[in-house]
């Protein structure tokens, strides 16, 4: 009551006092009052991380305000204007200069900066948005953005993700931060420590996640329907790839390669689960080279491909031979000629008709990928041959690349047992030429010299290659082993334990022996000359032929001698030119360190008086052929 009456008796007063006092003092006290309501009260403000911070106020004279305080700037917006003159503006955006911190951080505004009419922003900062980081507990994909979100959208810093020492920029928008991880250089499957920096101004803040992570294992190719390099017979119009994942998109292409030329084939794409398929509209050409490559893949879960997956295939032509079961010289009479091609040949295609044969050889059918030609009209020694044209299709109707030619010859020799040794082994001859004249070649009478047995197995292939070398009215016959049984077992002796070379009925055969040792070997020489069947088979062998030349082939010793017979001497002299073995004929003292009696050689020209030439190869397992070759060429032509 007593304020009450004071107030009134203060109006009183001033209703008392001159107008020209009282009006101009009034204004003035109102604007004192307006002033202080305007200037020195605080205006509240809140922050925001997700876009402009603004607030309503009228700033007149808007180009003369100047801001004070740390840490933001403040500028006036919705400016009216008269001419180019700033009257006023309605409203104040404030601008973060430092990165913000959490709390009231105070903003000045005044015209130009001074005391007078300064106007005070209390901002009230929250602290930074956060990151949840819980998608990262799981393996991280390459082939697409990481995406991290925030608590809050965040336009105010900025963020790169960093691991090791490469970094990448990442962008935030409608609360999350979108991060290019697959440009961090990071392999799929393996693990890494990724941090997560927020920035302000190009400068680091701070680190705002750290943390281990696994990438997402690759995706890859685990089967296709055309394999690496592989040569593709069909006419393919769709290529499948299947993938260990489900698969959402792919990057493919069909390329032909020629050289350096790479021209892409027209194709389209489909994608269904974990299948990329390929399809193509045109027949691809024939005997051309393509690579298939998938440059980007992008599985369900996010995985790609460790690398871009190239397959690289070849079309083919029409058939083509691949091999042939015969040789070219030596081919059994009546035999089948087997041609093989790389692919099924057609099975409606008569193949006759592009089939010449000659020389008694005949088409006899076809299956699958091979045609069969009987021999059965070729004769011994015949010359057959068999032409193919370009025209065989192939069970998908392409053609072009059978052309082909082939020519041989049927067997030249026979073959026959001259006898069986001691346990029952066949001892064979080979026959060449059906001339009057014969040299006879023979081996292994001893069973531990292999040498002499591959030697002359050498030399019925050399004849059989090049009979029609052999001079006319000429026969040569090879015994390449005398002693099968001792060849089997390694044995010196025969399976009786005798040494058939001294077995034979000679003016000096005895039956107790000494051994290449020089060491007695009671027995050796047999119970009684010729008791051994294998001597016995080439004796009657040699008795019936009655040849020009026997060449008896032994080891080891780098030398030879003529039994002194005939012309053996001439023939010893000229094998010992052409071969570079020594001669040691009429030497036999010096030719041999230890006794020798019974021996086949002098058997040859006491009981035939048949020439041979006894030769001592240089090694117990080296055939020596080309040593020799010559020289036994020597012997057919000139006996």
């Amino acid at each position: 009551m007593v304020l009450k009456q004071r107030v009134v008796a203060s109006w009183q007063k001033l209703r008392n006092y001159p107008k020209k006092y009282t009006i101009p003092g009034g204004v003035a006290l109102v604007f004192v009052l307006l002033y202080c309501v305007i200037f020195f009260i605080d205006k509240p403000v809140a922050f925001s991380y997700a876009g402009s911070t603004c607030t309503r106020y009228l700033t007149l004279l808007p180009d003369m305000q100047k801001t004070t305080g740390n840490g933001y700037s403040a500028k006036p917006i919705h400016i009216w204007k008269i001419g180019n003159l700033a009257l006023a503006a309605s409203s104040v955006c404030f601008t973060p200069t430092e990165p913000p911190h959490e709390g009231i951080s105070n903003v000045m505004l005044s015209p130009g900066g001074g005391l007078l009419m300064r106007k005070t922003f209390a901002l009230t900062v929250k602290s930074p948005p956060t990151a949840q980081v819980a998608v990262l507990s799981k393996p991280v994909p390459l082939s697409r953005p990481l995406i991290l979100p925030l608590s809050d959208t965040d336009t105010i810093f900025t963020y790169h993700m960093k691991v090791a020492d490469v970094e990448v920029s990442c962008s935030s928008k409608d609360k999350a931060i979108s991060c290019e991880v697959g440009k961090l250089g990071l392999l799929q499957g393996k693990p890494y420590t990724i941090e997560l920096i927020r920035q302000f101004n190009g400068k680091n803040v701070a680190m705002v996640v750290k943390k281990d992570v696994m990438t997402l294992s690759a995706t890859y190719v685990s089967d296709s329907s055309v394999k690496p390099d592989e040569t593709v017979y069909a006419k393919p119009k769709v290529f499948d790839f299947v993938f260990d994942k489900p698969i959402a998109k792919a990057t493919s292409t069909i390329i032909r390669v020629k050289g350096e030329i790479r021209t892409p084939v027209v194709s389209t794409q489909a994608i269904a689960d974990n299948k990329l398929q390929l399809t193509v509209s045109d027949d691809l050409p024939r005997l051309a080279t393509y690579e298939i490559a998938i440059d980007k893949v992008e599985a369900g879960d996010g995985s790609g491909l460790e690398a871009p997956y190239k397959l690289a295939f070849k079309t083919s032509g029409g058939p083509r031979v691949t091999g042939v079961n015969v040789g070219r010289t030596g081919v059994a009479l009546g035999a089948t000629v087997v041609i093989s091609f790389d692919q099924q040949l057609s099975e409606t295609q008569d193949a006759s008709k592009f089939i010449v044969t000659s020389g008694g050889a005949a088409i006899s059918g076809k299956k699958g990928n091979q045609i069969f030609i009987s021999l059965s009209g070729v004769p011994q020694c015949g010359d057959f041959s068999i032409k193919l044209t370009n025209d065989l299709q192939s069970n998908y109707e392409i053609a072009g690349s059978s052309a082909w030619n082939f020519a041989s010859r049927t067997i030249c020799h026979t073959v026959g047992a001259i006898g069986y040794s001691s346990k029952g082994r066949p001892i064979n001859a080979y026959y060449f030429g059906s001339g009057p004249t014969t040299v006879l070649y023979t081996g292994a009478i001893h069973g531990n010299e292999v040498s002499t047995r591959s030697l002359l197995y050498s030399w019925v292939d050399e004849l059989e290659a090049n009979a029609r070398s052999i001079p006319a009215g000429k026969s040569a016959v090879i015994v390449p082993q005398i002693n099968p049984d001792g060849v089997a077992s390694g044995s010196r002796t025969n399976g009786h334990n005798i040494d058939l070379n001294r077995n034979f009925a000679t003016s000096d055969w005895q039956t107790d022996i000494t051994d290449v040792n020089n060491q007695p070997f009671p027995g050796g020489g047999g119970s009684s000359p010729m008791s051994e069947p294998e001597t016995q088979a080439i004796a009657a062998l040699a008795s019936r032929l009655r040849p020009a030349l026997i060449l008896s082939y032994h080891s080891q010793g780098g030398l030879l001698a003529a039994n002194q017979a005939g012309n053996s001497n001439a023939l010893a002299d000229t094998y010992s030119q052409l071969s570079g073995y020594r001669n040691t004929t009429g030497q036999s003292s010096t030719t041999f360190e230890y006794s020798i009696s019974g021996t086949a050689d002098d058997w040859y020209a006491e009981q035939l008086g048949v020439a041979s030439v006894l030769i001592e190869l240089g090694s117990h397992t080296n055939p020596q052929f080309s040593h020799n070759q010559k020289a036994m060429w020597a012997m057919l032509n000139n006996s």
